[in-house]
């Protein structure tokens, strides 16, 4: 009886800290690579509006490529969709919600399955010089206690798949 109080008290005072913690942190999580590209600011744009070149360089695409995917909207323009689903990659769309041509295109993420959430992905284009500095930002809420939380390890669970990407772009634009 004596280790079951023990083992009560630890769950109540976890559940305790689990859900005061909360109250302070992050409303919102937020992970931003860059990387260097030597090509114009219009060819880097164009590139990452055309859904149609994400799996050349989709860091989740090379993870699993038997993933579905489709594409839908016109190429380029605000409400192109790119969807996937599979089994490791979950469900989910990108859509372009916005676009400030050669400087910035701004989408919704949205994710079915794991777990449901949306977010924005956006990437920004800044010339400099005979190159453009591409930067790739997820920028989401977190609304409940476990998103916040989950929020904490976000960085360290997309960064590096950013940084993949973000190779593989510099890569084939290069070429």
């Amino acid at each position: 009886m004596k280790v079951l109080k023990i083992l009560v008290t630890i769950i109540v005072v976890l559940a305790i800290i689990v859900v005061v913690g909360s109250f302070f942190l992050p409303q919102r999580s937020k992970v931003e690579r860059s990387t260097m590209i030597a090509v114009s600011d219009t060819a880097a744009y164009n590139y990452v509006t055309d859904f149609s070149k994400f799996n050349d360089w989709s860091p989740w695409y090379e993870m699993e490529p038997t993933a579905k995917t489709d594409i839908s909207g016109t190429v380029g323009q605000v409400g192109a969709t790119y969807s996937w689903d599979g089994e490791e990659v979950g469900a989910g769309s990108f859509r372009i919600k916005k676009l400030e041509p050669y400087t910035a295109i701004y989408q919704e993420l949205k994710f079915l399955k794991p777990f449901e959430s949306t977010a924005e992905n956006n990437f920004l284009f800044e010339k400099q010089g005979d190159s453009t500095k591409v930067t790739w930002v997820y920028d989401g809420e977190n609304k409940g206690i476990m998103d916040k939380w989950m929020g904490l390890a976000l960085d360290g669970m997309i960064g590096k798949d950013y940084e993949r990407g973000l190779l593989k772009m510099k890569t084939n634009l290069e070429k």
